[in-house]
């Protein structure tokens, strides 16, 4: 494990969570008996690899590498185009409203 590894709070959440349902499925294990603890094992085990083999694990493996997708990426630089012609065309109204409102106070000083 290297260092970057050691700081990312998402891994060690992870380790965590597996640990302690490791600890809390041996100890219910021992207490029902091989009976119960195989069948529930085997179908925890399938049901976490299905899961993690589907997008929320792709997800997770993204994010604990500390990547991100191209797509994410061109979506974010589309949205950011997008806000920056929407500010453009606030400044030129604001500055159409300044004109308009200066125009109409030049009457009154000349009049005075």
């Amino acid at each position: 494990m290297s260092r970057k590894d050691a700081e990312n709070p998402l891994l060690l959440t992870i380790c965590l969570i597996g640990c302690f349902l490791a600890v809390g499925f041996t100890i219910v294990a021992v207490n029902v008996g091989e009976d119960f603890a195989i069948p529930v094992g085997i179908t925890a085990f399938v049901a976490a690899a299905v899961i993690l083999r589907g997008p929320l694990g792709k997800a997770l493996a993204r994010r604990i590498e500390g990547r991100q997708e191209a797509g994410d990426n061109e979506a974010l630089l589309q949205a950011m185009e997008e806000l920056r012609g929407q500010m453009a065309e606030l400044e030129e109204r604001v500055d159409f409203a300044e004109r308009v409102m200066a125009q109409q106070r030049e009457p009154d000083r000349l009049q005075q």
